[in-house]
């Protein structure tokens, strides 16, 4: 069985602007040869800097971008092979959450719209079904049915998060990506959602594609941590391996960020705090 998401050997670059009529400068490589795996069920964590390139990643994974080299594959389908028809109709298996809960919802459009919107423009669902999904997931991220009604600014961050959620599940997908979903939110929130995507992934065997820059965060919910620098892997494993037994000094420098002590010879580790 293939996984459900494959990059191999991956590299995206990006072209800089002009700013000499001699000669371009040479493109920025955001992505370096990158290789990763994300079975069903599992999550894989991918925790860096700003700019490490982590969305980057995400942005090729959804399909948004092509690769430069290497290719990215879901279910064993090369995105970049896919024609556009076929892309639209694999779409809905594999959606994504966004940072930022604020602006990532229409504040001219009552929730339940917004929420509905990838069944109308994927699947193009009848009204009738479309309203019955939606309360669905509504109630399946801590939601009420009534709040399909309500506009954005009603709601807190961590309850714009959960719909944000609630829209990226909308399609019953089999691959969640998560891009900094929760670095925006109060510590105490974070925890709800953290545990929310956790219920949904067991619940719904989906495979959580989880990217932060808090290592913290990432080995909270994570099966495998990929630590991003400069837009290559410099570590990578199973998270009590990484957590605890990582000898990589970008990887311990993250940690000590994130308030970690990591405990020699495999024993558990404390946090500073």
């Amino acid at each position: 069985m293939p996984a459900l998401l494959q990059l191999d050997r991956v590299t995206r670059r990006y072209a800089l602007p002009r700013r000499s009529l001699l000669r371009a400068p040479a493109p920025l490589t955001a992505v370096s040869n990158v290789s990763l795996t994300l079975a069903r069920g599992e999550t894989l964590g991918v925790v860096g800097e700003s700019g490490s390139g982590k969305s980057t990643l995400a942005r090729l994974a959804m399909g948004f971008e092509r690769p430069d080299e290497g290719a990215v594959c879901f279910d064993g389908k090369d995105l970049a092979r896919l024609s556009k028809p076929e892309l639209k109709a694999l779409r809905p298996r594999f959606q994504m959450v966004f940072q930022d809960p604020y602006g990532s919802l229409d504040p001219r459009r009552r929730v339940g719209w917004s929420v509905a919107e990838p069944l109308r423009v994927l699947r193009r669902e009848e009204p009738a079904v479309i309203e019955s999904q939606v309360n669905a997931v509504l109630e399946r991220v801590g939601l009420r049915v009534e709040d399909a009604r309500k506009y954005p600014h009603e709601f807190s961050g961590g309850q714009r998060q959960r719909i944000a959620i609630a829209r990226g599940i909308v399609t019953s997908p089999d691959l969640l990506i998560a891009d900094e979903a929760v670095s925006a939110l109060d510590v105490s929130v974070q925890a709800q959602i953290l545990n929310l995507l956790m219920d949904l992934r067991d619940d719904m065997g989906l495979g959580l594609f989880f990217i932060s820059h808090d290592l913290q965060v990432v080995s909270s919910i994570s099966d495998r941590i990929v630590v991003l620098r400069q837009g290559e892997i410099v570590d990578d494993g199973p998270t009590d391996d990484v957590m605890f037994r990582s000898r990589n000094a970008y990887t311990r420098s993250l940690m000590a960020a994130a308030g970690w002590r990591a405990a020699r010879d495999g024993q558990s580790a404390a946090t500073d705090r």
